[in-house]
């Protein structure tokens, strides 16, 4: 669920908010940001926050969202993602938003002693062990030709492992995902999706919902795991 927005970057709000993050979590917050230089520096002062409310942090820094919502339900941690997306936002999954918002509009924080700040523990290949346990789980073969819109998100990322492993070819739209530019509108891809020569569309939305588009119908996933499970019902 999205926590925060801003049109303007203000590290400031974004370390009051991991305060009131960690103030609710005080445990492990999985962390994780798009590729955009602004979701770092955003990221960095949020997780500011949150240890110093003693909560650690298990850093998995550039993934795309609906890849770490999978990870972080298979580790049972709430996560945190900072992504631009027309301005600064902040996405959280597994804790309350409504007890992090009244904690943060009363500014009750919990305030670690310096001894037991919490800790920073870096995964940096989260995303590779995700699409690990995404080919041991589905074996299966698509085949035919894809048209990706990964709308500047870290989607761009699942390829070309997502298509050689399934052995389909991928062509890929809107895969500047450092840019600010607001990627090329959804009309763009159908067109596109419409008159080409594609077996199936897929979209990945920066608010990490996935769109799969074949034979005129249009299906959401919110999670890997039920995209493929439904592409195997759908290829195989």
């Amino acid at each position: 669920m999205e926590l925060y927005y801003s049109e303007k970057f203000n590290p400031e709000e974004l370390a009051l908010l991991g305060r009131a993050i960690g103030t609710v979590a005080q445990g492990t917050v999985i962390v994780g940001r798009d590729g955009r230089a602004i979701s770092r520096y955003g990221k960095r002062a949020m997780v500011v926050g949150i240890v110093s409310t003693g909560s650690t942090i298990m850093d998995v820094r550039l993934i795309p969202l609906i890849a770490l919502k999978d990870f972080a339900h298979s580790k049972g941690m709430p996560l945190a993602y900072v992504y631009y997306h027309g301005g600064v936002r902040v996405e959280v999954n597994g804790l309350d938003v409504d007890e992090v918002e009244a904690i943060l509009k009363s500014r009750s924080f919990i305030e670690a002693h310096p001894n037991d700040i919490g800790a920073t523990v870096y995964y940096p290949n989260a995303l590779d062990d995700f699409l690990h346990d995404l080919f041991k789980r589905y074996n299966f073969k698509i085949g035919g030709k894809a048209l990706v819109d990964a709308m500047n998100t870290p989607a761009v990322l699942f390829f070309p492992r997502l298509s050689e492993h399934f052995g389909f070819e991928a062509e890929l739209i809107n895969d500047m995902m450092t840019s600010y530019i607001p990627p090329k509108p959804k009309e763009v891809f159908l067109h596109k999706l419409n008159k080409g020569d594609y077996t199936f569309g897929l979209r990945f939305r920066p608010d990490g919902i996935a769109e799969f588009y074949k034979d005129g119908e249009e299906k959401t996933f919110t999670s890997m795991w039920s995209l493929f499970d439904y592409l195997k019902r759908v290829f195989k």
